[in-house]
């Protein structure tokens, strides 16, 4: 998992992967919370991301899930969110299996999981197969804007 500031990118260029760069060069001339929602591509399948209008859940609704192909980056828009993350637990039991559909698998309460809130401006990077359970909310349900960008797990270097 990879966190920081959108603002702080210019600090944090030598030490990020080529292709997230390329990613939050091309976010910053885009105003993500007027575009419409919908996918957006920037190199095909392999880097594209999704504008998302979702509502956040407390924690008994929610699953953590993982992804085989594709890292996520998670930058929330409109209000903070909150996330658990897990490093990957081979033995962990997955209950509901969508990796050749939509590479995401949804797996059982993982051990050592913890939290973080991230605020509108910043961004959490989850790389594949690394456990995380995204919109959560911080406190009440709300509505939220999202955006979540896919980098294949090759533009990484994995």
């Amino acid at each position: 998992m990879i966190t920081g500031r959108l603002s702080d990118f210019s600090r944090q260029k030598s030490i990020l992967p080529a292709a997230i760069k390329r990613v939050f060069e091309l976010l910053q001339t885009i105003d993500l919370g007027k575009i419409e929602a919908g996918r957006y591509e920037i190199e095909g399948d392999r880097l594209f991301y999704l504008v998302q209008d979702t509502e956040l859940r407390f924690y008994e609704e929610s699953r953590s899930e993982a992804h085989t192909r594709y890292a996520d980056i998670q930058i929330p828009v409109s209000t903070s969110e909150r996330f658990g993350f897990s490093l990957p637990q081979p033995d962990l039991a997955i209950v509901d299996d969508q990796t050749e559909s939509r590479d995401l698998a949804f797996y059982a309460d993982p051990a050592n999981e913890f939290f973080m809130n991230v605020n509108p401006g910043s961004y959490a990077v989850f790389l594949p197969k690394e456990l995380h359970r995204p919109c959560l909310a911080v406190k009440d349900k709300m509505k939220i804007r999202k955006v979540v960008v896919k980098v294949d797990a090759s533009l990484l270097g994995l």
